[in-house]
């Protein structure tokens, strides 16, 4: 939680100075984080109001989800990691030109043992048992609701910023 925490960009101000992280734009968390009511130093606890709303929005879309998109590699090298990246955004770019958009959904993906369950059950899941296969990707796909907004592009730092020189 938080390493979520730490990366969150409240604000227009914040966004645009750091160009990375989860952007939160809702007028109401940028006037309570400009008030000093937004903390950001600790993770909320697992059963407050927060994160009991949060479960609730991801469980809602969840079940409005209909399709998935998974990449699954033979082993977890880092060709393997590069090249399900790469095919990745290629499918991302391709399905947008069909009018669809995709949304990760990777969380159980992650490799630490706090998720070690959800890792194994989700790889079970989708007939790619560990440890000779990795799903490096689970997202969801479909067409955004009609009556809602497009989305803006997400910030993004140069290439410049993604370089570093030693």
């Amino acid at each position: 939680m938080m390493e979520s925490v730490r990366v969150l960009r409240v604000g227009a101000r914040e966004i645009d100075q750091h160009r990375d992280g989860v952007a939160i734009a809702d007028p109401l968390v940028v006037t309570l984080s400009g008030l000093g009511l937004f903390d950001r130093s600790t993770a909320p606890a697992p059963d407050s109001q927060p994160i009991r709303m949060q479960i609730e929005g991801f469980n809602t879309i969840t079940a409005s989800t209909p399709a998935y998109l998974w990449i699954v590699t033979d082993g977890n090298s880092r060709v393997s990691q590069v090249n399900a990246g790469r095919a990745y955004v290629r499918a991302n770019l391709a399905g947008a030109g069909l009018g669809l958009s995709m949304h990760p959904n990777e969380q159980a993906l992650q490799e630490y043992p706090e998720v070690a369950r959800e890792y194994s059950e989700i790889h079970a899941f989708l007939g790619a048992p560990t440890p000779r296969f990795t799903v490096q990707m689970l997202a969801r796909v479909g067409h955004r609701p009609a009556a809602s907004a497009v989305a803006d592009p997400a910030p993004r730092r140069g290439l410049a910023a993604q370089i570093s020189r030693a």
